[in-house]
């Protein structure tokens, strides 16, 4: 106002203005509450298999929602059997939680699962959100869930989901022992993911020993803070894990994810690199590579490969890549169906439909007389925040002095001389 139209107002004036903006473009958010039935309803009209429900305490007013749209859970049954759930606050003045949950597609990007709207991260609402999530998609063969430490969520998992394992993220852990050892760098980060993505003990014992230079409390750590039970499931080397498809499919959903893919040159390179040799063992033809340092057998009957990325990977590896090359083979009759065209295509065979016009909708009567207040939650005095606090990993912008243009300070503690500021033109306004 003042640089447009030289008017001076004062600051709750202009709030007050935006308020109001706001609520013209988007409606009144105490109202948009008495919508949910009928948006539910529609939903599960227009998206046929779609699973909704709504809760809401004695007095009528909103507590949790749910929903998971039919399209998805179709979908699910192509992607990797795996759910990654997390949580995040939401923004508008009735607060509340946004939980998620989600799978991967055969190209190894999100495919959304599950939504839902409670008060907090707390037990009674994720028991609550991983009961729903059972109800829509039951349990599948080599199932897992993986999620961040939180309390919560492993309750609710081990109730829900007593037969799957419950797996930690890589970038989580990561993130509690840079905060607790006040340690960092690439050694550290390097030796972690090596020793959470090492195939067998020989390479998991040498990164432990890495992290064992960089602080000795960092092993124990991983034990006692986090259970035996979870550094099985998280960092130990893949023999300690029966399931080798869950194993395999925790790593991919780890934050710090792991590409597999190997190009056509690489296949070339690999082929002269080493020198795949049959040998007879059992009465299985088996193929024998080496390479400068050492040799692997490669089993294609079986998928493996004594290096134990095959199995775990579910994808041909480096030496079993050389054999099928030399054999003349397609890698792609090697890997699993989840990584598979025809996985993909039937992931998005389902159509999300929308829910036209509210005008043109056909809402039943008992739909239409439900009454859904807001959230009986006191917002906190000052300006709300709109950004989360960032991890430790995560970069962080160094603040900008608005005097002199200089980072790593403010204008309160410069001590710089001024820049001078261009002059604003004021903008003229016709009559």
């Amino acid at each position: 106002m003042a640089d447009d139209y030289s008017v001076s107002i004062s600051y709750q004036k202009a709030w007050r203005a935006r308020e109001k903006a706001i609520v013209d473009a988007r409606r009144c958010p105490h109202e948009s509450y008495s919508e949910i039935p009928r948006i539910l309803y529609m939903m599960e009209k227009c998206n046929p298999g779609t699973i909704t429900d709504l809760v809401t305490d004695e007095n009528g007013h909103f507590k949790y929602l749910y929903f998971a749209i039919g399209a998805s859970i179709k979908g699910w049954q192509h992607c990797n059997p795996i759910i990654v759930t997390d949580g995040t606050f939401l923004k508008n003045q009735h607060g509340g939680t946004l939980l998620i949950a989600s799978a991967q597609n055969a190209n190894r990007h999100i495919f959304p699962l599950a939504f839902a709207i409670v008060d907090s991260e707390n037990d009674t609402s994720w028991n609550w959100f991983f009961s729903k999530l059972k109800e829509s998609y039951n349990e599948r063969e080599g199932q897992c869930i993986i999620s961040d430490r939180h309390e919560s969520i492993a309750k609710a998992a081990n109730t829900n989901f007593p037969n799957l394992m419950h797996g930690v993220c890589c970038y989580h852990l990561l993130k509690n022992i840079k905060t607790k050892f006040k340690k960092g760098g690439d050694e550290l980060r390097n030796a972690f993911n090596g020793a959470s993505k090492a195939y067998n003990v020989f390479e998991y014992e040498k990164n432990m020993r890495d992290l064992d230079n960089i602080h000795s409390g960092i092993r124990d750590y991983t034990v006692n803070e986090v259970g035996n039970d979870e550094v099985d499931k998280v960092i130990q080397p893949k023999q300690a894990i029966q399931n080798n498809d869950i194993e395999h499919r925790r790593i991919c959903e780890c934050s710090t994810q792991r590409s597999k893919r190997v190009t056509n040159s690489n296949f070339t390179r690999m082929s002269s690199l080493f020198g795949p040799k049959m040998v007879e063992t059992s009465n299985l033809i088996v193929y024998k590579v080496h390479d400068c340092t050492d040799s692997y057998i490669v089993n294609l009957e079986k998928k493996t490969c004594s290096c134990q990325k095959f199995e775990y990977d579910e994808m041909p590896c480096s030496h079993a890549m050389a054999v099928l090359t030399k054999r003349n083979l397609s890698c792609y009759s090697y890997c699993s169906y989840y990584y598979t065209k025809k996985a993909f295509l039937s992931t998005y065979e389902d159509n999300i439909f929308p829910l036209a016009d509210s005008t043109t909708w056909d809402i039943p009567d008992h739909i239409k007389d439900m009454i859904v207040l807001p959230p009986t939650h006191k917002r906190p005095a000052g300006r709300p925040k709109k950004q989360r606090y960032k991890g430790v990993l995560e970069t962080k912008t160094q603040v900008k002095c608005g005097s002199c243009n200089q980072k790593g300070h403010n204008k309160r503690s410069c001590k710089n001389e001024p820049v001078p500021k261009p002059t604003r033109k004021r903008k003229n306004i016709s009559t």
